[in-house]
């Protein structure tokens, strides 16, 4: 990226002179061209006419004049006044992209919500004419380009048109500028804008170009009715002055990322129900079977060998999480290690140092740098009441190869993790026997909710079934857990929390009590990311990933179940350990409660804060 002012490159461009339309702005849709109608923009290109419009593109240097300030890079990105200019070169069009839009911040949000989401779109930009068109990619249906049906499927994936543009001026080598301001400040329903937008009072504050991306960074304002609590606005006494039906201003600083796709699409790996990896799906009209098919492949992040001959090598590009700087400074090494939790899983699938976890810089560091870019895995520090967290991927629907990965930390996760902890294991532990946790435990409790968290956003979906696997008795042996490293369930993505199971004269070591990376979580990985590389075709590595699977006859700890599972499989519950018994390990669990009544009293001989904490893990305000 490099950002510089116009004046410095007029030289460089050769101008074209092709007739258009007089209207500077074609209408994008239905509803947002009657929008723009009713919007004010005085001045600008939602207006009146402009008094310098003419009929057909300008001279480049009446367009990008000697005020502008130029980023370069995918296609060169000029800020001219208010107005955002996209200068697209013939190399970029037709070229797929991935478009996505997060909210930095909101006064729609309040201290309840959840802070996370955003449309993901796939675009690519298409010339007819003096005219550019901007155009969503749909891919619910594939097939082989070289048969037949593909001259009919082609027609089916494309895509809306999401906004037209004309030609405002022409550069080096015929590239298309074009004013693309309003596309992030009007009614582009895909976009998610806020409600009631209002142009005049919204407004493009920076831009960036790369290599392979561009970033837009803008304040949309408008006004419109309270929503509930769940978090745009705030219902009766839940939200952000007002109940329902209350129309008030709404402003927003909102962040997009358009980025390229990669030009060859990783090789998909093919979809096993016994092997637990989210997925995308699309009917394949070509399948060899004579039939429709509706096909899944796995999502997963893209790595490569540096040494393809080493046994165990770096990757080409290692999986890296930038973290939020805005997390409390007591828990970023915390955080780095949940991350960094995965890298043993890894090493089983051929990589070393195959993921980390990184503080991303502040803007102060590095002004260019966001989080929010979609080339960028995030880990978002939010400042909310939620007791949970979130994490999930952007994943190009070509292949299923991640391209983004996301978790959403609420901050009052640290409450939720206190009290399961007090709960199901305060005595075993003597540093959950008084109030507030020492920050060592509580780093503790957080890196698990992350390094869970991270197994979502590099594929994994729940397995309930895991706690299912190692007999009740079994979790009570220090040996045992041991044996298979140091957790009481085979997965860390089971709701299997804390050992509650295991009892004082156990002598469980602590470390054992909080679940970890398991042989399940090995076993996903190694399946999911193993290189195979005598295949040529996701069909040719089927028979090496069904062996690898029928490892689960052996070892019952491997399998796998689904979420349709859920209440027809006994062995699939949620917040049990060692329900391979659950009798069993119930009346294991309600002797610690017991416990933990008798320990009540200690505890409230503490100051009121002390006092009020407790009063919150038993569920009372």
């Amino acid at each position: 990226m490099k950002r510089v002012r116009a004046g410095l490159i007029i030289l460089l461009h050769t101008t074209l002179s092709f007739p258009v339309c007089s209207q500077a702005f074609a209408a994008i849709t239905p509803a947002l061209a009657s929008a723009l109608e009713q919007q004010e923009r005085p001045g600008g290109r939602g207006g009146g006419p402009r008094d310098n419009e003419s009929d057909g593109p300008r001279e480049y240097s009446e367009v990008i004049t000697e005020d502008a300030i130029t980023s370069t890079g995918m296609f060169d990105v000029h800020e001219v006044g208010d107005d955002l200019f996209f200068e697209i070169p013939q190399s970029e069009l037709k070229n797929e992209m991935l478009l996505i839009q997060r909210t930095m911040e909101s006064t729609l949000q309040d201290p309840g919500s959840f802070f996370t989401g955003g449309p993901r779109l796939i675009v690519q930009w298409e010339r007819q004419g003096d005219r550019v068109i901007l155009r969503g990619k749909d891919y619910d249906m594939i097939a082989d380009s070289t048969a037949a049906i593909w001259s009919v499927v082609s027609g089916f994936r494309r895509g809306p048109v999401l906004a037209t543009f004309d030609v405002e001026a022409y550069g080096a080598d015929s590239s298309a500028v074009i004013d693309v301001s309003d596309v992030f400040l009007t009614n582009i329903p895909e976009l998610n804008p806020i409600d009631g937008l209002n142009r005049g009072r919204s407004w493009v504050e920076e831009s960036w170009s790369f290599e392979d991306a561009v970033n837009v960074q803008v304040t949309q304002s408008g006004s419109g009715r309270g929503a509930a609590p769940s978090g745009r606005g705030g219902g009766p006494g839940g939200g952000r002055g007002g109940g329902q039906g209350q129309t008030r201003s709404q402003t927003a600083r909102v962040f997009f990322s358009m980025a390229r796709l990669p030009e060859e699409p990783m090789m998909p790996r093919w979809h096993d129900e016994r092997v637990g990896f989210n997925s995308s799906r699309s009917y394949d009209f070509t399948r060899p079977d004579n039939r429709l098919e509706q096909i899944r492949f796995i999502h997963r992040f893209k790595l490569v060998k540096e040494n393809p001959n080493a046994e165990i090598s770096d990757p080409v590009d290692p999986i890296v999480y930038w973290i939020d700087p805005a997390t409390p400074d007591w828990l970023k090494p915390w955080i780095v290690k949940g991350v960094n939790e995965w890298q043993p899983a890894f090493e089983d699938a051929g990589f070393s140092n195959a993921i980390v976890g990184r503080i991303a810089p502040t803007p102060e560091e590095d002004p260019s740098f966001s989080m929010y870019d979609a080339r960028h895995s995030a880990i978002y520090w939010r400042p909310s009441t939620v007791a949970n967290a979130t994490g999930g991927q952007i994943v190009d629907p070509r292949s299923g190869q991640i391209l983004k990965g996301e978790v959403n930390m609420y901050h009052n996760i640290m409450e939720l993790q206190k009290n399961w902890y007090f709960i199901q294991v305060g005595p075993l532990d003597e540093r959950a026997q008084s109030l507030p946790m020492p920050d060592s435990l509580m780093g503790r409790l957080v890196e698990y909710v992350v390094t869970h968290e991270i197994g979502h956003s590099i594929g994994f979906p729940h397995n309930m079934k895991a706690s299912a696997m190692y007999p009740a008795d079994s979790v009570r042996s220090a040996s045992f857990l041991e044996r298979m490293g140091g957790t009481h369930t085979a997965t860390l993505m089971d709701y299997s929390r804390f050992n509650y199971v295991a009892q004082p004269e156990d002598n469980i070591p602590l470390e054992y009590l909080i679940p970890q990376v398991g042989p399940y979580d090995h076993f996903g990985v190694r399946w999911g990311y193993s290189p195979i590389p005598e295949a040529d075709t996701p069909d040719e590595e089927l028979e090496t990933l069904n062996e690898w699977a029928r490892e689960q006859d052996l070892y019952p700890w491997l399998r796998f179940t689904t979420a349709d599972a859920a209440g027809s499989d006994p062995e699939a519950l949620t917040e049990a350990v060692g329900d391979a018994d659950a009798v069993k390990s119930t009346t294991y669990g309600m002797r610690n409660l017991e416990r933990v009544m008798g320990m009540m009293l200690d505890v409230t001989e503490k100051p009121e804060r002390a006092m009020r904490s407790l009063r919150i893990s038993m569920g009372k305000p």
